[in-house]
Parts: C-alpha cells; sequence; structure tokens
C-alpha cells in the first residue's frame, strides 16, 4: 500500500526544510505537470529532434538527481529512502524500491505506450544514475532493462560502476 499524497507532501515538505536551515540556501519552487502534457511535451521533442532527444531527457534526469541526491545526502543512514520519498512527493513515481545494484519503479510519469515498444523512461534512469553516483562515490552506468512502455510489470534500472576503482 502507497503512503497517502499528504504524507509523502509532508516528508517532502520535511526534508526540504534540512536543506533550507542552511542559511545560504534559497527556497525551492516547484511546477506540477500532468502526465499527458508530459507525454505531448516527450512527443514535441521526438518531433523535432528523434530519438536524439533521449539523451537530452537523460541529462535532465541527472541534473534533478544531483539536487535529489544532495538532500538525501544529509542524512546518509536515511539515503535511499529521503530519495524514495522525494521522488514519489515529486510525482516521478508511485514507488521506487533501491536495491543494490538495481531500482524498481512503480508508476513512471514517463512509462508510456508507444508504437515502437521502447523503454520511455529516459528522465528517470538520469535521476537513478545520479542518486547511485552520489551514494557510491563513483561513475555509474544506469540501463533501464524493463519498462512498462514495453508491456514489462515495472521499470527496472540495472547499475554498475564504470571501469575500475
Amino acid at each position: 500500500m502507497h503512503a497517502p499524497l499528504t504524507t509523502g507532501l509532508t516528508l517532502m515538505r520535511q526534508t526540504l526544510y534540512m536543506l533550507n536551515t542552511n542559511a545560504k540556501a534559497t527556497p525551492m519552487k516547484f511546477v506540477k505537470l500532468s502526465q499527458s502534457e508530459f507525454e505531448e511535451i516527450r512527443k514535441l521533442y521526438e518531433g523535432v529532434m528523434s530519438q536524439a532527444c533521449y539523451g537530452l531527457f537523460f541529462r535532465e534526469g541527472m541534473i534533478l538527481g544531483e539536487e535529489i541526491a544532495k538532500i538525501a545526502l544529509q542524512e546518509p543512514e536515511k539515503y535511499f529512502e529521503i530519495c524514495g520519498n522525494l521522488l514519489r512527493a515529486r510525482g516521478w513515481v508511485d514507488n521506487v524500491v533501491f536495491q543494490e545494484s538495481t531500482a524498481v519503479a512503480e508508476g513512471s510519469i514517463e512509462a508510456t505506450q508507444t508504437a515502437n515498444g521502447a523503454a520511455t523512461c529516459h528522465r528517470l534512469r538520469g535521476i537513478v544514475r545520479k542518486i547511485y553516483e552520489a551514494q557510491q562515490h563513483r561513475k555509474m552506468h544506469c540501463e533501464e532493462i524493463e519498462c512498462v512502455s514495453k508491456g514489462d510489470k515495472h521499470c527496472v534500472f540495472k547499475v554498475e560502476p564504470i571501469g575500475s576503482e
């Protein structure tokens, strides 16, 4: 069972309050998009850039993931819990479970049926990569190995280190 939306929003406010207790921090503002608006934006980019836009979406996700990781690193013992709470509260997923080398997401806002049956969670893949990189303190590779857009039950991201330590 998922936590009610109000609980998620309360958790996000509490987490953001931790960040904003820093005297140099500026208040955060958020924008909400519907899933249909998100899908129309994806279609717009695909129409202009074809598949080249997927790399751009991935990079957008990395930027978003960096901020989420920065907030969560303030409490390293609850790192993945805070990351999950922020992803839920910000509407990226209904639920996410972080494991050693995989992240399993339910209800990704990017998951949508496509004509080509390809994975569509490019921004979420970038977010997941940055979350693991910040936690592991090293560069990581992240691949979406299952996606609801392809007919899979969940969106599953496999994360592994790049190169040797």
